[in-house]
């Protein structure tokens, strides 16, 4: 256990005595454990904090004592192993070897992160569940049932990238990709997965297996260099060995006719594996492949589960708005209103833009307007379809509108095309021009006019400089809405959301000196986070002034006084 000052010890408990929140609960738990061992007296005394982060979070006692520790020892730039636990736990590392599982269960669970390196194991509380924690909210395992198989395929993408991060472990990677298949029976992949007895091979094999399928799903990669599957077999010693096996043509899948010797141009290669073309005309008729023109594309594509829902907050006028183009993207109200406007010989694509200042909320807009009704968010970067070489630019715009097309064709919802800082291509044409760089943006603008025109689709565009655009440009946007710096009013709510446990006068009298956007709030915010990170002490409202003050340049900052 560690030592703490008792006037220390007396002013962090003070501080959150009274509140009840995960966090606060938490911090109760380490405290009271750095103070004593972990026993049942604890869970008994605190059992009123043990119970509501079992709610938020559905870990038990233990598992919150173990979270309490990780979240205390570990951040950003080191971790904590067993010896820090078993220490916090106040028990013989023989001891500890009884709370493994319950590491394990935070580790399923998508709460700790549990990394392997030369020392042993270390943990670290992920992303989403620290970010929950702060936020004070539930949270809970996904369910995957009744997903389609393009659906399956986009978890598989976003496990591989966890176990590349070393989120998670290859055990667990293995056993949530056969989750996959297990509750998702309805799929004609995981049907030839169950059939094929991949499960009676090596979990090394199954690991290489899957991942194949996903390379070639979503990246149109047929062969692959068994360099590629390093990482993916459990024992490094046995690395060598199990390339000799495939190279002997010995392993299962080998056996079983789902995986060959890959090859380019009829010649084969010993040191690549590819799926055998049986597996490639079967195993993957629900899905559409992705084709090599169209990668760099679908890397763009913000899936709406991966957005992060926020409470936004708005002036009045700009409420009622974001209002009812959410009603509007509502899919079933769209497919309704697109179709009386066909039936109407109308346009059935909506062009909209979100103009105003920096930090005002444009592009968050945007994204939360996709996670509340289900829709993915095709991320254009428009500066860089302005290409330097001519005719690039015309091609890479026109890929663009293709590549969304087959979006929504593919998508159970139509995704929303999405350009950033529109104003970059969107700007006025220029008449008389002689230049070939000013030809060449006259023509993309052309080009850009036509594909909105014939858009059936949703785009959506921010810009800070609305003043900039074209008029053709402004005609063929049926939802022009303008996002301003937040009121006093707003402000205050702001703040309350994003830094809880002030009173309501403090966050009065910051609104009031510091007429920022929301934006320059949450950055206020993360620094007020970060120095609590550091000194272990909350922000004073003289604090948070001083982070304010610099958060704008001197000569911009508007201070009313308090």
């Amino acid at each position: 256990m560690r030592d703490l000052d008792p006037t220390m010890m007396e002013i962090r408990e003070a501080r959150d005595k009274d509140t009840m929140s995960v966090s606060a609960c938490l911090n109760r738990i380490m405290l009271k454990i750095e103070q004593e061992t972990f026993n049942e007296s604890i869970k008994e005394e605190l059992k009123d904090d043990f119970s509501y982060v079992e709610r938020m979070l559905g870990i038990c006692p233990e598992e919150a004592a173990l979270l309490s520790c990780v979240l205390e020892n570990s951040n950003g730039f080191h971790t904590c192993d067993d010896e820090d636990l078993a220490r916090f736990m106040g028990c013989t590392n023989i001891e500890f070897i009884s709370f493994r599982h319950h590491l394990d269960t935070l580790a399923q669970k998508r709460i700790v992160r549990i990394a392997k390196n030369r020392g042993g194991l270390s943990y670290i509380v992920l992303k989403e569940a620290c970010q929950a924690i702060i936020e004070d909210r539930e949270f809970s395992e996904k369910n995957f049932a009744g997903l389609t198989t393009e659906e399956m395929f986009s978890q598989m993408r976003k496990l591989f990238g966890s176990f590349r991060g070393e989120e998670i472990t290859e055990e667990m990677l293995l056993n949530d990709l056969n989750m996959l298949v297990d509750v998702n029976p309805q799929n004609l992949f995981s049907q030839k997965v169950l059939d094929c007895g991949i499960r009676n091979f090596s979990a090394d094999e199954q690991r290489i297996f899957y991942y194949m399928c996903h390379r070639y799903v979503s990246f149109g990669e047929k062969s692959l260099s068994f360099m590629q599957f390093g990482d993916l077999i459990s024992d490094n010693e046995d690395e060598q060995k199990f390339f000799r096996h495939f190279q002997a043509g010995k392993m299962k899948s080998q056996i079983n006719g789902l995986i060959c010797f890959g090859g380019d141009e009829g010649l084969m290669d010993k040191g690549a594996a590819e799926l055998s073309e049986n597996v490639r005309k079967t195993f993957f008729a629900e899905v559409d492949l992705f084709c090599e023109e169209r990668i760099e594309g679908h890397k763009d594509l913000k899936q709406h589960e991966d957005i992060v829902a926020k409470e936004l907050f708005y002036n009045a006028p700009e409420l009622e708005q974001v209002k009812r183009l959410e009603g509007l993207l509502d899919d079933e109200n769209l497919k309704g209103i697109q179709s009386r406007l066909e039936e109407m010989g109308m346009r059935k694509g909506f062009n909209i833009i979100l103009y105003g200042g920096p930090g005002t909320g444009k592009t968050e807009t945007t994204l939360q307007l996709a996670k509340k009704t289900g829709r993915d968010v095709f991320c254009i970067d428009v500066a860089k379809l302005k290409s330097k070489w001519v005719g690039d630019s015309e091609k890479a715009v026109r890929g663009v509108f293709k590549i969304y097309r087959d979006l929504c064709k593919m998508k159970g919802k139509m995704p929303i095309l999405f350009f950033n800082e529109a104003d970059a291509i969107f700007g006025k044409r220029m008449e008389n021009v002689e230049s070939s760089a000013a030809q060449m943006l006259n023509t993309l603008q052309n080009i850009l006019l036509q594909e909105m025109e014939t858009l059936d689709g949703i785009l959506i565009c921010t810009t800070n400089l609305h003043g900039n655009l074209d008029p053709a440009f402004e005609r063929r946007f049926i939802y022009k809405i303008e996002l301003e710096k937040p009121g006093e009013e707003v402000r205050c709510k702001i703040w309350e959301s994003m830094m809880p446990g002030y009173s309501k006068d403090e966050y009065a009298r910051l609104s009031c000196r510091y007429a920022f956007s929301g934006g320059q709030i949450e950055n206020v915010v993360r620094k007020s986070a970060v120095d609590y990170i550091l000194s272990g002490q909350r922000a004073t409202l003289e604090d948070i002034s001083k982070f304010c003050d610099e958060e704008v340049f001197k000569s911009k900052v508007r201070k009313v006084g308090f």
